[in-house]
């Protein structure tokens, strides 16, 4: 019998993953569970994983396997090299959560520059008035980093509140221009923008993008919003930034993840946080497990729809 094993939830019910596989009409059974304790590693021909690590060794222990779903848009938990040696094909998930990341990143600016965290608090221990004002963004300049789908689509929020836009990204895209935004250097971006909105994908060359040198370019009492992933910025650096005074930070993303309970992000002053969610979202989750069903079918039916290896 051949299996699926998949490493993590998606985020639905397992029922609704089984009824998915039922309608696809895949010759498959799901398991459910981590790959050390597989009772029959030779029957698993596909993987799902959304960010457990799949390695050399994990590949190593099953002989037959065909394709890695990875039910994300990111795939940096993969050994590619390891992948295409063994002619192990590997999908992705792009796009599903455009609107959830999108959404979530207007709403921690909008959070940031009103003071609604400390507002809350505010009232919830008997408080009333903050001792500052908010901020508008309307008119604001917001410097868009990486306009891949989720940069656009943030980008078109922040149209509509009247933003100026500036962007910086590895792949410069007519979308972005004919929404009236004008591509510079990176680090005028940084030394411009009121906003700076980080939605680059996670490579070697994006690790530690954001800097302490590219964190003091910023403006002072400008903005960083990171929905993207933690290693992108320099945690350390932006911890110290922020507890500064100088800039603020609302985060979705942080290295480590799950933060550790004695790391100083957890009490970094001028910052929100959010526990990675801005995917978390009913129907980014359901949408995923859809493609991620029928990114398996399409290695079966030999489709390179979304294969990224």
């Amino acid at each position: 019998m051949q299996r699926v094993l998949f490493l993590q939830s998606l985020g639905v019910e397992r029922e609704f993953i089984q009824g998915l596989v039922s309608q696809a009409g895949l010759p498959v059974s799901i398991e459910w569970g981590k790959w050390q304790d597989v009772q029959s590693p030779a029957e698993v021909v596909g993987i799902v994983t959304v960010q457990a690590r799949v390695d050399e060794e994990t590949l190593d222990r099953f002989p037959n396997l065909r394709v890695i779903a990875v039910a994300f848009t990111g795939y940096d938990c993969l050994d590619l090299a390891a992948c295409r040696r063994r002619g192990v094909a590997v999908y992705n998930v792009p796009a599903y959560s455009t609107d959830s990341v999108a959404e979530l990143t207007l709403a921690l600016t909008i959070g940031l520059l009103r003071e609604i965290p400390r507002a809350d608090r505010s009232i919830r221990t008997g408080g009333w008035k903050l001792d500052r004002h908010g901020t508008e963004l309307a008119g604001k300049t917001v410097g868009i980093v990486g306009t891949g789908a989720i940069g656009l689509r943030v980008a078109s929020l922040f149209k509509a509140f009247r933003c100026e836009l500036i962007g910086w990204s590895r792949t410069e895209r007519g979308e972005f221009v004919e929404l009236g935004g004008a591509y510079q250097p990176l680090d005028r971006v940084l030394s411009t923008a009121d906003v700076v909105s980080l939605h680059v994908a996670l490579t070697e060359e994006t690790a530690g993008l954001v800097g302490e040198r590219e964190l003091g370019l910023m403006k002072p009492g400008a903005c960083l919003i990171n929905s993207s992933r933690g290693r992108v910025v320099d945690q350390a650096a932006l911890i110290r930034a922020c507890d500064s005074g100088r800039i603020r930070a609302a985060l979705d993303v942080f290295d480590p993840e799950p933060v550790l309970p004695d790391d100083a992000v957890r009490v970094m002053d001028n910052a929100i946080l959010t526990p990675h969610l801005a995917f978390q979202t009913h129907e980014a989750l359901a949408r995923r497990a859809r493609v991620t069903i029928a990114n398996i079918q399409a290695c079966f039916d030999g489709s390179d729809r979304n294969r990224v290896a």
